[in-house]
């Protein structure tokens, strides 16, 4: 049920009485140069788009004032009742056209939405993956890392690879992103030129694999402690650039054809069902759709909204639905709503990891 505007986002008590600003939101202001940061409240007031009632603070280096509202995702959003649905909607297979026209707003405004969260997301993992590095990494676990492919535009001229590492597991997304693939061999007319009109605006496609899977796999290091075990295909680039990163670390190596049945109870079966869901869940890697890509910077935004949704709010399976795979591997100690999700910008500071 689309909530409305005055109901959505009520600011609690609690909220107003415990939120305290850890530092001057100004760029230019002083306090940035000094410890301790000093400042006062200076009454609230309510929010027109939501009525939420919004708390107001005055810094005393600067002599200028500044919210709460400041420090969260949708600072200066005004249709603020649509940030969790059009959220919703964009990790369950429904395009941003679609959504635009189930809510009746604007295609540009879920444009916009998509890359504010996909900020948000990427700077919300990022954190997370930081702090388990800090607090000593990961004990144990085995890692499966594959390719997806689809493509930007064209998918005889422009295809796509998406690398993905998960904890085998907790089903955990360590991390995903996008890169180029070289233009397939035996196109037909149509697609030659199409490929020569792209060759003459952009220049030869090069493939990005290797430097995607490189950087991949770069994010095990400080988030697993100990030996990695590692599982995947019989792909060359996997091997070399695992020794290349990890010599020394290497605990156990699997190896699993890619041919193989992908069954429940196969080596890679965990991560060809993640793959699976991202395609499921994603409208742009949907096979023969007209939801397809236009660049592939959309393909990465809309990712890291998939990847904190699968890994932060939903359960693990429909039967553990109160695990998600962050709490399963340890990396978070919650279960997060989508709204607790998109509340606070990304801060280290301990207010906003208790909220």
């Amino acid at each position: 049920m689309l909530l409305g505007r005055r109901h959505f986002g009520r600011a609690p008590k609690t909220e107003l009485m415990s939120f305290r600003p850890p530092f001057c939101p100004f760029d230019d202001c002083q306090s940035h140069k000094s410890r301790p940061f000093l400042w006062r409240k200076k009454g609230t007031f309510p929010r027109k788009c939501d009525g939420r009632r919004i708390q107001r603070f005055f810094c005393r280096c600067c002599t200028r004032s500044f919210s709460s509202q400041t420090f969260r995702v949708d600072y200066r959003l005004h249709l603020v009742h649509l940030t969790t649905h059009i959220f919703s909607l964009l990790v369950s297979k429904v395009s941003q056209r679609q959504t635009a026209r189930i809510y009746k707003c604007h295609p540009d405004t879920v444009a916009r939405r998509l890359s504010l969260f996909a900020n948000h997301c990427k700077q919300f993992h990022q954190q997370h993956l930081a702090e388990t590095a800090t607090a000593g990494g990961v004990q144990g676990g085995y890692y499966q890392l594959d390719e997806m492919e689809t493509f930007e535009t064209n998918r005889r001229v422009q295809p796509v690879t998406i690398p993905v590492l998960i904890e085998r597991n907790s089903y955990f997304v360590i991390h995903a992103e996008s890169a180029d693939l070289p233009s397939r061999g035996r196109l037909t007319e149509y697609h030659q030129k199409k490929k020569i009109e792209y060759e003459e605006k952009h220049g030869k496609r090069r493939s990005g694999s290797r430097r995607a899977v490189k950087n991949t796999l770069e994010r095990l290091e400080g988030f697993v402690d100990g030996p990695i075990c590692f599982q995947s295909d019989y792909k060359s680039t996997y091997i070399s650039l695992l020794f290349k990163l990890y010599r020394g670390r290497i605990g156990k190596y699997e190896l699993a054809k890619s041919s193989d049945p992908r069954i429940p109870g196969s080596l890679l079966f965990p991560i060809n069902q993640t793959l699976a869901m991202m395609r499921d869940g994603m409208s742009r890697l949907v096979r023969r759709s007209w939801c397809h890509a236009k660049k592939r910077g959309s393909i990465d935004k809309h990712m890291w909204l998939w990847i904190c949704w699968r890994n932060y709010i939903r359960g693990i399976t429909v039967v553990n639905k109160n695990e998600t795979p962050a709490m399963a591997l340890g990396v978070s100690a919650k279960q997060w709503s989508i709204a607790g999700l998109l509340r606070w910008r990304v801060f280290r500071h301990p207010f906003f990891a208790t909220l």
